[in-house]
């Protein structure tokens, strides 16, 4: 009896110490999910050796599968190894899906959406997913309230029964509000984009998202006044008349600012310090300002070398006051190792690395990464760009640049638009703004712009070719022809210009100094206005454009701050008809200021000609998008019968607030704008507009859809008031 005890434990501790090979899995139960897909979710092999670990994990996956309602296994041991028998019990297979209940959906949309088709197996997580997506397509159509649930009938095969209760359409119809003491409720609810319903004017939509953002606004809208301790809590309730949305708030107590101290290593000057923070003493204490504080301290010092800067915001509290200590701990400065670029695929490295504006052994600065970034986001060629300091020792780093490029770099655009200048007009355009012309056949990757215009419209019919090679001989100069035929068919007078330029010039940090060689033949006729019919037939210009530019905006695409200036002068006078000298001086200035940026633009022009000498065509015109808007195109100046002659002088002042509407795509604009166009010089009758309207930049057009309604307040006699001004161009 003892040696059969000793026995038995030996064969128990041989079989679980011992790996034992597995002979044959068998797989039982199974009637609509086959043997072989059961073996293929299995690791659990026959020939390998047995691990009841590597078992249970196979359990569990099979279940995951959502096949089966049950999974079991037992183990037969034989003298040469294991037999595993699997024993699974399958959920049913639907025969049949019913909707019940449903008015606002059809079923034929249901069925589109849920999860799971007739045929399939149930599984629980899909019945689930599906009647989610269900209710997510309720909550579009304003049934926030509406309830689901499901039944399942039948064994093998079974009827899945959806049940929906949609409750009817619902609207807030009251926002209550419990525990602000210090603030109204009108000034909470003006905080929240969630309005109760008051039609026509407000549909009261509930969205469940919008409301925990209208929540984090109120809150964040107590932090900013110094409520540090506030909580704010929400109830929704479905009712008869509506969605009642309460929001109770505990507001804690009010904190004001005290003293405001530094700490650490400060290496700068106290002052300059002080100018960084924007709390003061007495202040009620913002938390948004005091985040700011902190980053704009960061900015001080990562904008010096120390970008490993740590600062520490210290608050103590003296009852109804909070004592700042900013503890600072700047790091060393860090030097540039080596620049690494990743990611890029077709774009050439010294494509990215001439917009890097970090060399081996530069400073590495907060300005010079944010400024490269912008450099390789003008360029428009990648969809994403991470720039980040990879530390080394001893004060160096490698800057790493990983770019993930556009699928596309090339645009075919047949499309079509309307301004109010040119009216409708028809396009086909193609360009390539990543071409290389030493990279046959796909022709991609060298950083060249090239493009093929083809527009014809009610006013203009125009046919482009230009190229550009921005790094010639890999040197910041940009060197580029444009071959062109321009017609344009004004009311009273057209013209055809066909020609050719060079274009060259030099880039530096922030100037740019550029040359424009042109001869063109220009074709006047159809002219109606009497004086200007002496002008008709054709004439030869030829000319050299000097550009001067200087620039410190944070972006060329999506500027928000500084400064661009460009003067121009060109001289017609080599060789051929025309022999004038026509300066022009712009200047484009935008300042951020909490979610605003004003945007300031001077133009003036001068030809340095009598009027009659001046071919009209090379005149200048006014009125509309570009100088004052609130007057019609072409409209302002001097006029003869009605015509308007253009002028030898422009001048025009437009001062805008942008506001993004969605990111730095599209912009709400309020403007008002002045100017005017002389025969001789004065100021003594500026066009004054006001208005507003809406700016959508579309980076691979080079040029904005602009919709504005300016409403003129200086018009003469007769003259319409307000008017719409468009500009588009758009592909379909």
């Amino acid at each position: 009896m003892k040696r059969r005890k000793i026995l038995l434990v030996f064969l128990i501790l041989n079989f679980y110490i011992f790996p034992a090979p597995i002979l044959k899995v068998t797989i039982t139960g199974n009637r609509n999910v086959s043997e072989d897909k059961i073996l293929t979710i299995i690791k659990t092999k026959e020939g390998t050796e047995f691990d009841e670990k590597i078992l249970r994990d196979d359990i569990i996956n099979l279940f995951k599968t959502g096949y089966f309602k049950d999974v079991r296994y037992t183990i037969e041991k034989k003298e040469e190894g294991i037999e595993l028998i699997i024993q699974v019990k399958e959920n049913p297979v639907i025969e049949k899906i019913i909707f019940q209940g449903n008015r606002a959906l059809k079923t034929k949309k249901l069925k589109d959406i849920f999860a799971l088709k007739e045929g399939e197996i149930l599984n629980q997580e899909k019945v689930f997913d599906g009647i989610k997506k269900i209710k997510e397509n309720y909550y579009k159509l304003g049934y926030y309230a509406c309830e689901i649930d499901y039944l399942i009938e039948g064994e093998e095969s079974c009827i899945l029964i959806i049940n929906i209760t949609e409750m009817g359409k619902k609207y807030v119809s009251e926002i209550l509000f419990d525990g602000n003491k210090t603030f109204s409720e009108k000034e909470l609810k003006g905080l929240m984009r969630i309005k109760e319903r008051n039609m026509p004017f407000r549909r009261g939509t509930y969205k469940e998202e919008v409301l925990e953002q209208d929540i984090k606004k109120i809150k964040d809208f107590y932090n900013e006044n110094g409520f540090i301790e506030v909580k704010v809590e929400k109830k929704v309730e479905y009712t008869e008349k509506g969605i009642i949305i309460s929001v109770f708030i505990d507001e804690g107590k009010r904190y004001f600012t005290g003293e405001i101290e530094f700490t650490g290593d400060l290496i700068f000057e106290q002052e300059i310090l002080e100018k960084q923070v924007l709390l003061k003493k007495g202040d009620v204490f913002n938390v948004k300002k005091n985040q700011e504080t902190i980053k704009n301290i960061y900015k001080l010092y990562a904008g010096n070398g120390y970008i490993r800067c740590n600062i520490d915001f210290i608050p103590e509290i003296r009852e109804n006051s909070i004592n700042i200590t900013y503890s600072i701990n700047p790091g060393d400065i860090y030097y540039t190792e080596e620049v690494k670029i990743k990611g890029n695929r077709i774009t050439k490295d010294k494509v990215i690395r001439r917009e890097v504006k970090l060399e081996p052994g530069d400073k590495i600065t907060e300005d010079k990464i944010r400024k490269s970034f912008n450099n390789l986001r003008d360029t428009n060629y990648f969809e994403n760009i991470n720039i980040y300091p990879e530390f080394l020792e001893d004060g160096k780093a490698n800057i790493v640049v990983d770019v993930k490029e556009r699928e596309k770099t090339g645009y075919f655009l047949i499309g079509g638009g309307y301004s109010s200048s040119e009216k409708f007009v028809g396009m086909v355009s193609i360009q390539k703004t990543n071409f290389d012309i030493t990279n046959p056949p796909s022709f991609t990757g060298g950083g060249q712009n090239i493009l093929l215009t083809f527009e014809i419209g009610t006013i203009a019919k125009n046919y482009r070719f230009s190229f550009t090679e921005p790094y010639f001989l890999d040197r910041p100069i940009y060197l580029g022809p444009d071959i062109y035929r321009l017609e344009r068919n004004w009311y009273d007078w057209d013209t055809t210009s066909t020609g050719f330029d060079l274009r060259i010039g030099r880039r530096w940090e922030n100037f740019n100094l550029g040359f424009k060689l042109l001869s063109e033949k220009v074709i006047l006729s159809n002219v109606e206005i009497p004086s200007i019919k002496v002008q008709e037939g054709e004439r030869r210009k030829n000319s050299i454009t000097t550009y001067f530019t200087y620039s410190n905006l944070d972006s060329e695409l999506f500027p928000t701050k500084g400064d661009k200036a460009i003067f121009s002068v060109e001289y017609a006078g080599l060789g051929g008809d025309l022999n004038f000298v026509k300066p022009t001086i712009e200047n484009n200035f935008y300042y951020p200021f909490k979610n605003f940026i004003f945007h300031s633009r001077t133009i003036f022009g001068y030809i340095n000609k009598n009027l009659d000498e001046i071919p009209i065509y090379e005149r200048f015109f006014g009125g509309g998008i570009g100088t004052v808007r609130g007057y019609g195109e072409r409209s302002l100046g001097p006029k003869e019968n009605g015509y308007c002659l253009g002028g030898k002088f422009l001048f025009a002042q437009n001062f805008e607030i942008m506001y993004p509407l969605y990111k730095e795509l599209l912009y709400g604009i309020g403007f008002f704008d002045i100017g005017n166009i002389y025969e001789d010089w004065s100021l003594s009758d500026l066009k004054k507009g006001i208005g507003a309207g809406i700016r959508l930049n579309i980076p691979f057009l080079g040029a904005p859809l602009e919709i504005y309604y300016g409403y003129a307040l200086t018009p003469e006699s007769g003259e319409p008031k307000g008017r719409i001004h468009i500009g588009i161009s758009f592909g379909f």
